[in-house]
């Protein structure tokens, strides 16, 4: 459909339109110049119309199409996003599965000995407050806590009567020395080695201090004795 904008009004008074203009006159009773004044004024109002329902169509097209183009952008921008998105995840995902190397203190140092160690069954017993031989804190005693840790399993676990209840503890836990040595027998070298361990294992199993200040007293008159 052409613009009726572009229309221009026919000249209804040349000879083409002299027929209907006679036939008019003839009708209406009146001069030719009267009625080509009302084709004019009728071709206007129906042009006038045309125009206005052109303008109303092309405005309905035109906000149909912006529509469609900005349903387009959106989706675009949706497809755009979930494409980055995607893409991150994919980065991310790399990047997590990328082997790493830890970090370290540049500051930290290492020892030059390895500190003794107890026996769990010996650790067991200071956690419950019991009595346990000194040995079991001596060089030999330590020794062989290493030794047995390194033979039986860790994860070993045996059934205990504990307060007239079954429990399942570790095997090493409860399992004795036979090598275990009576306090009294104890080379006083090997005595005063192991009363420091057993000062520092004892505050570890979080004995009251006043406990750990009264044997840290005995010991200490035993050491410095006259005899």
């Amino acid at each position: 459909m052409a613009d009726p904008a572009l229309e221009v009004c026919p000249d209804f008074a040349r000879d083409l339109y002299a027929a209907i203009c006679l036939d008019l006159v003839n009708t209406t009773n009146t001069t030719h110049q009267a009625v080509a004044e009302r084709l004019r004024d009728a071709w206007t109002a129906s042009h006038e119309l045309r125009v206005l329902e052109w303008n109303c169509q092309r405005e309905e097209e035109v906000q149909a199409e912006a529509e469609v183009e900005q349903v387009c952008v959106v989706c675009e921008e949706e497809e755009c996003t979930a494409m980055e998105a995607e893409a991150e995840k994919e980065c991310l995902e790399t990047e997590r599965k990328k082997p790493k190397m830890n970090g370290f203190s540049a500051n930290a140092t290492v020892g030059d000995a390895i500190a003794p160690h107890p026996s769990q069954y010996t650790i067991q017993k200071l956690n419950n407050f019991k009595y346990i031989e000194l040995w079991y804190f001596s060089p030999d005693g330590c020794k062989e806590a290493m030794k047995t840790s390194c033979s039986i399993a860790d994860d070993t676990f045996s059934l205990v009567k504990l307060d007239n209840q079954l429990t399942i503890c570790p095997a090493l836990a409860f399992k004795a020395s036979r090598s275990a040595l009576p306090d009294h027998e104890l080379p006083f070298s090997i005595f005063l080695c192991a009363k420091n361990l057993f000062l520092t294992q004892a505050n570890m199993a979080k004995w009251l201090q006043m406990h750990i200040n009264a044997l840290a007293l005995f010991f200490w008159h035993l050491e410095n004795h006259p005899i």
